[in-house]
């Protein structure tokens, strides 16, 4: 992912100047975060915490790297962390996971070690969608009832979706191709398996901050399939959490209250229900 320059940092600024103008805050999962060892050395959980503090964010779903960091914060705020485990931070990465057929036995292990909501985030594309390691995965989340984060184009989301009929899947970015009328299409074929995070899409969604009439149309189509997010992908992400939040509460406020509540809150408390009732 590119690195925000300095005129998105003025946006960002505006938009949490927006977000303070337009009074309270309303509840906020972010459905899509990160912490990885380069975070952990510079932000304890304590720090963590304190960013969603003050950004008004009840809740992180986060993925580790390695899965354990995930667990450090889920111990640290139970009722505030939702662990997904992630495959990456062992001299494994992005580009060469699914061909670990070490990977589903080690996966499985970790399961039955500590409280999962999902797996992931994975990241892959339809040129490897049918290798086995991924199928095994697709499985397992299935197999313990886990949400399954998955980083591709449409063609993965559709591989996952016909391994595993009962399987659910968060689909981050928008997807790989992030138009309305192919997300309309997917949701619409996947109505009930099938939730999509908006991260890192905020400019391109909202320019300037101000929503497009087609993404206005696909949220209130279907505004019980899409979570909120960050994406904390970088130390410096997590640096400037407060504003991208803002950002993304601004474009948010111009939908319809009962829209605002599920886009922020409620689908993702939905979708992690079985979770967050431990």
């Amino acid at each position: 992912m590119r690195r925000p320059g300095s005129l998105t940092f003025v946006l960002l600024a505006l938009a949490s100047a927006t977000a303070l103008a337009m009074g309270p805050r309303l509840p906020m999962i972010d459905g899509h975060g990160h912490y990885t060892v380069a975070e952990a050395e510079v932000l304890p959980p304590a720090a963590v915490l304190a960013k969603l503090d003050a950004a008004g964010v009840r809740r992180i779903v986060v993925s580790g790297a390695p899965p354990e960091l995930a667990q450090r914060l889920y111990r640290a705020a139970p009722g505030r962390v939702i662990p997904l485990l992630g495959v990456y931070g062992r001299g494994r990465d992005k580009a060469d996971w699914m061909r670990d057929a070490s990977l589903p036995q080690q996966v499985a292990a970790a399961l039955a070690g500590g409280p999962w909501a999902g797996i992931g985030e994975l990241h892959l594309f339809a040129r490897d969608a049918d290798k086995t390691v991924f199928a095994d995965l697709v499985r397992l989340a299935a197999a313990h009832d886990l949400v399954l984060m998955l980083h591709g184009d449409a063609e993965v989301v559709q591989r996952a979706l016909e391994l595993a009929p009962s399987v659910r899947v968060l689909w981050a970015h928008l997807g790989t191709e992030p138009r309305p009328e192919l997300l309309a299409a997917m949701l619409d074929r996947y109505a009930d398996r099938l939730w999509i995070d908006t991260s890192v899409r905020d400019e391109r969604i909202a320019p300037d901050g101000r929503l497009l009439p087609e993404w206005r149309a696909l949220f209130l189509r279907h505004p019980d399939r899409f979570l909120v997010a960050v994406d904390t992908f970088s130390l410096n992400r997590w640096q400037h959490y407060e504003a991208m939040v803002d950002q993304i509460r601004a474009w948010v406020a111009s939908l319809p209250p009962e829209v605002q509540a599920k886009l922020l809150h409620d689908n993702a408390a939905r979708l992690f229900e079985g979770f967050l009732r431990r």
